[in-house]
C-alpha cells in the first residue's frame, strides 16, 4: 500500500532505524560504502548515540501525536498502540542497559536489539500505518500530518550532537 503523505516523514525515520536494526542484527552493514563499525563495543556506542540524536524524539513524536490519533479515531486499535508504546519502553530500557555495561555479551545483545527494533518498525509500518490508512479520515490524516511535521521540525531544531 502507498504511504499516505502524512506518515512518510515517520517512514524515513523508520528506515533509518531499520538500518541500524540490520547492522545489530549482522554485526556489519549490508551497504558496502556504510560506515557501521565493525567492533560491537563501537556498535553499542553508535547506538546509545542514535537513541540520543533521533529514536528517542522518534518514539516521543509517536507517543504524542501518532499513537494519540490513533486512539482518538480508532479506538479498536487501542490494544496495538499499547503493545507498540511496551515495545517503545523495552527497547530504551534495552539501550540504557547498553549505557550502563556497554561491554559485556554484546554478541547476544546487539543482535536481540536489532531484532526488537526491526520487529517494531514492520509492525508500526506494516499493520499500524496501513490500518490507519483504511480506516481513519483523510482529514484526519491531514491534521495528523500538519502535527507532525511540526513536531519532527522542532525535535529536528532541538538535538543535540
Amino acid at each position: 500500500m502507498k504511504r499516505h503523505p502524512s506518515l512518510i516523514p515517520l517512514s524515513h525515520e523508520h528506515h533509518d532505524i531499520l538500518v541500524v536494526a540490520q547492522g545489530l542484527i549482522l554485526g556489519q552493514s549490508p551497504a558496502p560504502r556504510s560506515d557501521w563499525p565493525s567492533d560491537q563495543r563501537a556498535q553499542a556506542d553508535r547506538v546509545v548515540t542514535f537513541n540520543r540524536r533521533t529514536l528517542r524524539s522518534h518514539f516521543e513524536v509517536e507517543e504524542a501525536h501518532l499513537f494519540l490519533a490513533v486512539r482518538t479515531h480508532l479506538p479498536d486499535a487501542a490494544g496495538l498502540v499499547a503493545e507498540l508504546t511496551d515495545e517503545h519502553e523495552a527497547i530504551q530500557a534495552r539501550i540504557r542497559n547498553l549505557e550502563q555495561d556497554p561491554a559485556s555479551t554484546l554478541t547476544v545483545r546487539l543482535p536481540e536489539l536489532g531484532r526488537l527494533l526491526e520487529t517494531h518498525v514492520r509492525r508500526e509500518e506494516r499493520v499500524l500505518f496501513e490500518t490507519m490508512q483504511r480506516e481513519m479520515t483523510p482529514a484526519a490524516l491531514e491534521s495528523l500530518g500538519t502535527q507532525l511535521k511540526s513536531a519532527l521540525l522542532n525535535t529536528e531544531t532541538c538535538r543535540v550532537d
